[in-house]
């Protein structure tokens, strides 16, 4: 009641504006689709693919304690249990004073 119908007037043409100009920029895109070549990795994507890489060659690495039983049974059980063993030693706390 109070505002200026120029202002939403004016929001209203700029948004349409804006939605015709994306449109043809898409059409545009479809039509010259043969001719796009993809950008080369920046430095951080490929950092993000490096961190990517290390995570899931540390998950494939490590031994999945969720993995089918035919899997670990090529594993003597020895072996796994001084396995477990080992990784239960390394995620144990030190008892620390309170202070």
């Amino acid at each position: 009641m109070y505002e200026h119908p120029y202002l939403a007037y004016t929001v209203t043409e700029y948004e349409q504006e804006r939605i015709q100009r994306a449109a043809e920029r898409r059409r545009f895109l479809a039509e010259h689709a043969d001719q796009i070549v993809p950008r080369a990795a920046g430095p951080v994507r490929r950092f993000g693919e490096r961190m990517l890489r290390a995570i899931i060659g540390a998950r494939a690495a490590a031994p999945d304690a969720a993995a089918p039983a035919d899997r670990r049974a090529d594993v003597p059980a020895d072996r796994q249990a001084a396995a477990s063993a080992d990784r239960d030693a390394t995620l144990r706390c030190e008892p620390v004073v309170a202070r």
